[in-house]
C-alpha cells in the first residue's frame, strides 16, 4: 500500500495530484491511501471516485482522516 499526504494541498492542486498519485499507485501496488483534513473540500474527489466506480474506504469519523482506495490493476 502506498500512503500519500493531501492534507498541506488546496484545489485545484488538491484534486490534480490526487488524480496523479492514484495513476502511479495504479501500476505500482494494490491500493493507496489518501490523508486529509476536515476542512479541505474533497467533493471532486468523492464524485470522480464514484463516476469511475472505484471501491474505497472513507474514515471520517476519527482522525486521521483518509480515503484508501483499492487499485486495479489490469
Amino acid at each position: 500500500m502506498i500512503e500519500y499526504d493531501l492534507r498541506p494541498l488546496r484545489c485545484p492542486q488538491l484534486f490534480v495530484q490526487f488524480k496523479w498519485q492514484l495513476k502511479q499507485a495504479n501500476i505500482k501496488a494494490d491500493a493507496v491511501r489518501f490523508f486529509y483534513t476536515k476542512e479541505q473540500d474533497l467533493r471532486d474527489i468523492m464524485r470522480y471516485l464514484d463516476s469511475q466506480d472505484m471501491v474505497f474506504q472513507h474514515n471520517q469519523q476519527s482522525e486521521p482522516f483518509f480515503i484508501q482506495v483499492e487499485c486495479v490493476n489490469d
